[in-house]
């Protein structure tokens, strides 16, 4: 019978590493889940450090002259503003073999999963700053409720045309809690279209928008970020990758965990983006 070694097991433990960082990874990042971030990752290629954006300007419809006359073609034009894989990041870690033999825990997988909440939590932060920083309306007075609110931002991308698809909320943990949670209308859930709220308590989608809820520091305090579709994109140029070194006088092992991704918003100041950030 054959022996199996540690170098033929080295390729499973890696299948095993991989799906854990990405399973960690969907479920620790908000902001790779919410439909308002565009996912280009597959749009870069060997060599690339910059992604070409496309000005999200509302396209206007004309006449068809069927006697002949010809119609006026709308230039496309690319955002002066590109998409930058600049931000390389890491989060490195070592484990004595002594601590690894003696722990009662899988030492390894505990700060594996840790690593990829603080890569998630890092890349959180730089996609909401880029939508704060780049948005097209802010919003500083605070209304009665937490409803109230949403619909601010409800009729601000009305009027700026912005599609009804894909609309998203990226709320802080205090306005989820002292402004939408805290008003009696959120258990009326039939009249915005679910019973979710009173099953669960937390509103899944009010006024067309998908409402998430992050810690993140980009985040106003008291108030939320708006999106609307492929308001922001993300694309990452290395994925999370997972390394790993024996140092054998010290007896200890060190570990990386890499990602090199970048996010930009679609335009320079962009009418699909919204800040409720209350005085």
């Amino acid at each position: 019978m054959a022996t199996t070694g540690i170098a033929d097991a080295a390729p499973a433990i890696q299948t095993l590493v991989s799906a854990l960082m990405t399973q960690t990874l969907i479920q620790e990042s908000v902001s790779l889940q919410v439909p308002g971030v565009w996912d280009r990752s597959g749009e870069v290629g060997p060599g690339m450090d910059t992604l070409d954006m496309i000005l999200q300007d509302e396209l206007a419809i004309q006449t068809v002259d069927e006697t002949g006359a010809a119609m006026t073609a709308q230039s496309i034009v690319l955002n002066s503003q590109g998409l930058v894989l600049d931000q390389h990041k890491s989060v490195p870690f070592a484990i004595t073999e002594r601590a690894s033999l003696q722990s009662k825990v899988d030492m390894l997988r505990k700060s594996l999963e840790n690593g990829v909440r603080s890569l998630a939590a890092d890349i959180d932060d730089f996609v909401f700053a880029e939508g704060v920083a780049n948005t097209g309306t802010t919003e500083t007075v605070a209304g009665a409720d937490g409803l109230a609110d949403i619909r601010g931002a409800k009729k601000q991308f009305e009027d700026d045309n912005v599609p009804r698809m894909g609309r998203s909320i990226i709320a802080s943990p205090e306005w989820v809690n002292n402004k939408l949670l805290a008003s009696n209308n959120i258990i009326r859930a039939n009249e915005y279209g679910s019973d979710r709220p009173i099953r669960t308590g937390f509103v899944a989608e009010v006024y067309g928008f998908s409402i998430y809820e992050s810690s993140s520091s980009s985040l106003p305090d008291d108030g939320f970020l708006a999106l609307g579709m492929e308001a922001v994109a993300f694309a990452r140029q290395r994925a999370m990758e997972f390394q790993e070194q024996l140092q054998v006088l010290n007896q200890k092992r060190d570990y990386t965990l890499t990602h090199l991704y970048g996010a930009q918003t679609t335009a320079a100041t962009n009418p699909r983006i919204y800040v409720y950030n209350p005085a």
